[in-house]
């Protein structure tokens, strides 16, 4: 059984070719086993590709290209929260003679309850076609340890929004380029790396603050024969954000493995993705308006001006209090005090309970555009919980000015948040107070290889 893909987001056009059988051809494996590189090329003496590497291409070579290979495969693991184990080998083959667009094709091998995987890819290619077919091909080789008849099928968007999420932070450290000059007993590809980005969505946000981000539809069932090129990069960074956002969820990375696991078992990946994701979004409606909200917020935020977690952290818990004025002996001037959430729910008038809690939703709708990444979901339950208290008191016009008469129901409105708004603070206080991307090791000046 063979099951042939074609990875070529933005080719508008496919050149073909077939592979040059070269005597004594080069074969390597990677540390892990589970990459083998054939090298098809011809002798160099014979071979010409063309003219000098574009600036968005890349020149494969074995030793090159098994170690981009493993540190693609070990990037993706971590976005996944995934083991490096593996079960299906992948066969990577450089074509000769082809030009850097040629579409990279996937063919798959079933061996009784394992899939082989055998990936031809051109001398040079772009980088972002480069990477995406690394990435779908570990998605597949992931997706179909799920016993099954069939392979699973992996969603565009998916593909392309990890392919760009991960270039988008780490394209230097995971695609190793090919030395270019000698240093010592050391060939070396010189390459300035002054820091990482702090916003690896920045060119997505500023392409949607010119034109609307694609809906889920559209990022559901794409057309990429169709795509011009401003199409495909609208596209990109649609499902790059897309990514982004539903990894940022509590259990994020879990649910997204859990999806891709699913998909062998179901013939649409709608269906695989509201299995894995049913904690988060009764049904495809809810999973329409969360990304609507998504989207909305997000043109608005600028990662270069967040807090830091810390700071994140700090602000927060600030908001969730209320100041006020105590006075302890009669006649004396009253000292200010900070108050949680919870005592105004509790002991409040009705009246002033309304108008701190509006208020409060005002603050949570600013600080949802200036916290880090990794609290932006909290965030959003804490206003989901005051949004829905808010509605449920506005359903009696009445007011109470003392608590001792507040009607059963809106005391039972009262209680119920206290016990949300509690629950939220226990989560609150074990995130991480450390950034993603500041986790991750910085790239060295130079790349290199001993002679």
């Amino acid at each position: 059984m063979k099951t042939w893909f074609a990875i070529g987001l933005l080719a508008l056009a496919n050149q073909g070719g077939g592979l040059a059988q070269v005597p004594g051809a080069e074969v390597l494996r990677s540390v892990s086993g589970q990459f083998i590189v054939h090298d098809r090329r011809a002798p160099p003496t014979a071979f010409n590709v063309g003219g000098s590497l574009k600036p968005d291409e890349v020149e494969l070579s074995p030793p090159f290209l098994v170690v981009s290979c493993e540190r693609i495969k070990q990037a993706l693991a971590g976005e996944l929260a995934a083991t490096r184990d593996w079960s299906g080998p992948i066969n990577v083959t450089i074509r000769p003679n082809q030009r850097p667009e040629s579409i990279p094709q996937i063919n798959l091998e079933r061996f009784g309850s394992r899939w082989n995987y055998k990936v031809e890819l051109p001398q040079r290619i772009e980088r972002g076609r480069f990477f995406r077919t690394l990435v779908q091909v570990l998605l597949l080789e992931l997706a179909n340890r799920t016993p099954g008849d069939r392979s699973a099928e992996i969603p565009l968007w998916l593909t392309e929004g990890l392919a760009q999420r991960l270039l988008a932070a780490r394209e230097v450290e995971l695609i190793l380029q090919q030395p270019t000059m000698n240093i010592g007993t050391m060939l070396v590809d010189p390459k300035n790396i002054l820091t990482r980005d702090p916003d690896p969505l920045a060119a997505a946000r500023q392409l949607f603050r010119n034109r609307p981000a694609p809906t889920l539809e559209e990022l559901s069932w794409p057309a990429p024969e169709k795509f011009s090129p401003a199409a495909a990069e609208v596209f990109q960074a649609g499902a790059q954000l897309f990514v982004s956002e539903l990894l940022q969820l509590k259990n994020g990375a879990e649910q997204m493995r859990a999806f891709v696991l699913n998909l062998p078992r179901f013939y649409n990946w709608q269906t695989a993705f509201l299995k894995a994701y049913e904690s988060e979004f009764a049904n495809q409606l809810a999973l329409e308006k969360w990304w609507a909200l998504q989207t909305a917020h997000f043109a608005g935020r600028d990662n270069k001006q967040l807090w830091t977690p810390q700071e994140s952290a700090q602000k927060l818990d600030e908001l969730l209090h209320v100041s006020v004025a105590v006075r302890t002996i009669a006649g004396e001037l009253p000292t200010r005090t900070d108050v949680p959430l919870q005592t105004v729910l509790r002991e409040w008038d009705t009246v002033r309970q309304m108008q701190t809690v509006q208020e409060k939703l005002q603050e949570l709708e600013q600080a949802r555009t200036r916290v880090t990444p990794g609290f932006m979901a909290i965030v959003n339950d804490y206003r989901v919980v005051l949004t829905d208290f808010a509605a449920r008191r506005s359903r009696s016009a009445a007011t109470f000015g003392r608590t001792q008469i507040v009607p059963p129901s809106a005391r039972q409105a009262a209680q119920e948040t206290i016990a949300l708004l509690d629950a939220l603070d226990v989560r609150r206080r074990q995130l991480p107070l450390t950034n993603a991307l500041d986790a991750l090791p910085q790239v060295e000046a130079t790349s290199g290889a001993e002679k």
